[in-house]
């Protein structure tokens, strides 16, 4: 009997000890529910909840201006006359979404590879009709430019620069070596604003106009890409 006694006695300590630190645990389970911060924090929390976070630009654009130069080519127009243009640009932002400005470029125009082979022969053999030519030489035109994207560009770790891709149009007047007439353009590209007061531009626009020759006037469409660096005020 009395081993009997000390067998259960032993049990019931074992059961105990084992109970005890069980019991402690769900209570402290059960106490989380009491921390009404936690409870909340936990309640705040949706997977379902997506938050779009749009930094503003960096570089302030209201009611500033802007005066660049810029460097490029022209593709197309009189297909026996290559162009490359020194640009002049000037734009007034009134907003960062929108901007007047002017384009002028000054056009440095020569006969192309084929342009020569056709005026040789023509120059040897009077059966060979001269190539109508008329060289560009200069044009001006008011834009209207929209941009409607940006965002920001980390250069290895070195600096953050803003960046916009916009698009415009515009109308003026096209000179040429034999007159001159209406031409309008229209076109994108894309600004990187380094600071307040310096920024780059890469340009793609298409400009039509009209050429008189020998033959009588006649539609070019050219497309021209710049590239070229502005100055904020």
């Amino acid at each position: 009997m009395k081993h009997l006694i000390s067998t259960l006695t032993i049990m019931l300590l074992a059961v105990s000890a084992f109970a005890a630190p069980k019991k402690s645990m769900f209570n402290d389970l059960d106490s989380l529910g009491s921390n009404k911060a936690i409870a909340e924090r936990a309640k705040a929390i949706d997977a379902n909840n997506r938050i779009r976070v749009v930094q503003n630009r960096s570089v302030d654009r209201d009611l500033r201006f802007e005066f660049g130069v810029s460097y490029g080519t022209m593709a197309g127009g009189n297909a026996y006359v290559d162009s490359s243009a020194m640009g002049f640009m000037a734009d007034f932002h009134i907003t960062p979404m929108i901007s007047l400005g002017v384009r002028h470029s000054e056009f440095n125009s020569e006969l192309n590879a084929e342009g020569k082979r056709v005026y040789d022969a023509a120059k040897a053999n009077s059966d060979v009709l001269t190539p109508a030519v008329d060289f560009p030489e200069s044009s001006t035109m008011g834009v209207v430019t929209l941009y409607p994207m940006y965002g920001k560009l980390n250069f290895f770790n070195a600096g953050i620069a803003q960046f916009d891709l916009y698009v415009l149009g515009g109308y003026g007047q096209m000179k040429t070596q034999n007159g001159s007439s209406p031409t309008w353009t229209a076109g994108g590209g894309a600004g990187i604003w380094w600071s307040q007061h310096f920024s780059t531009r890469l340009e793609a626009r298409y400009q039509d106009y009209q050429d008189k020759t020998m033959y009588g006037t006649g539609d070019q469409g050219a497309t021209s890409v710049s590239l070229g660096i502005g100055f904020l005020l």
